[in-house]
């Protein structure tokens, strides 16, 4: 099968000739990986889900300051990030963190999502051209909610919002979510027929537990993915969501399938996202994109563990179609074999 073949069945719970395999993220870093490695994952034979270079930026978009300190960035809304040797950027600098009722929210100089900037005037072209020139998905990015809404208050103040400001709380978030969606729907009408998915990133826990509880999510979060999710299916019922969330969000899962999320990353062993009972209950309506432990066994582990940890995912999330295969993330602390060993059984393996 082509790429698109094996993605497209996967994506409507039915088996295609193998799992579909990802390249995993490479996580920045100023230790050098081993070049060995990065001449595997160059030559491996990855199913891909791209984007469109150049086809839309949205406020959340880091940009170098200048000067003496290269470390140093800024996004749309203000928000300043020095990178701190591995990773992405952290976030030193949050515009927000002083406001203390919703009118100071709302006299906060947001970013016009009308500026003309966003967009590309020549996004259709782009997004038609990436469309002949690949077999794979293509997927359009945007900007996430409660990232941003950190950043720009920053974490502790977060969380208290939730607790016992939801003026505020409710005023952030309607203001990023309004930019996000403006820019969104802006592009989508010029590239949703060239287009496969949209997708988000927002980490809405942590390894042992969410960061509310299933009744603030209800109330504070999914009313926006709904509204979203809700605007692009209308319009464009092809398209498919793709979440990114890090965390243990089990609770949450059956608000975001009701959404309309379609694919849901990376469902980490070590989050304690249970695999057999999201297959079990979630499996005819999400894809599972993910589920291998890059925090325990993959870096730690013998090759055989590996192996045979890999093995148990894919005998977990992939029958009946519904499951990507990837290592989530690498760096140079992970054995380069146990990489290349999950990777090789992965293809070897995942047969149907």
């Amino acid at each position: 099968m082509t790429t698109g073949e094996r993605l497209r069945l996967s994506l409507e719970h039915r088996e295609p000739d193998r799992v579909p395999i990802f390249a995993p993220n490479i996580i920045d870093t100023r230790e050098p990986y081993d070049p060995d490695l990065k001449r595997y994952l160059d030559e491996f034979p990855f199913d891909e889900m791209e984007g469109v270079g150049g086809l839309l930026t949205t406020p959340s978009a880091l940009r170098p300051l200048g000067g003496p300190d290269a470390d140093l960035f800024e996004d749309g809304y203000g928000c300043r990030y020095r990178y701190m040797g591995v990773g992405l950027p952290y976030c030193i600098h949050s515009p927000l963190s002083g406001a203390s009722t919703a009118a100071d929210v709302d006299a906060f100089e947001w970013p016009d999502a009308e500026a003309v900037e966003w967009v590309a005037a020549d996004a259709a072209a782009r997004a038609r051209a990436k469309r002949e020139s690949t077999d794979g998905l293509i997927n359009v990015g945007i900007g996430p909610l409660f990232h941003q809404y950190h950043y720009l208050r920053g974490f502790d103040e977060w969380m208290l919002d939730i607790a016992g400001n939801r003026a505020v709380h409710q005023a952030i978030a309607g203001h990023i979510h309004r930019i996000n969606q403006t820019i969104l729907m802006r592009a989508l009408e010029a590239v949703a027929p060239y287009v496969d998915l949209v997708s988000t990133g927002d980490d809405l826990g942590h390894s042992t537990a969410p960061y509310m509880s299933p009744v603030d999510f209800c109330a504070l979060v999914k009313p926006w993915y709904a509204d979203l999710i809700g605007a692009i299916k209308r319009r464009w019922p092809h398209l498919r969501f793709y979440l990114h969330s890090h965390g243990q969000i089990m609770d949450f899962v059956p608000d975001l399938a009701e959404c309309g999320v379609d694919v849901l990353n990376p469902v980490l062993p070590l989050d304690h996202m249970d695999g057999p009972a999201l297959k079990r209950d979630f499996g005819d309506r999400l894809t599972f994109h993910g589920g291998v432990d890059i925090e325990g066994i993959v870096p730690f582990g013998t090759v055989r563990e590996v192996r045979d940890h890999v093995k148990q995912v894919i005998d977990t999330l992939a029958p009946g179609g519904g499951y990507w295969f990837k290592c989530q993330a690498i760096s140079p602390v992970m054995p380069p074999e146990n990489v290349r060993a999950a990777y090789d059984l992965a293809l070897e393996y995942g047969v149907y």
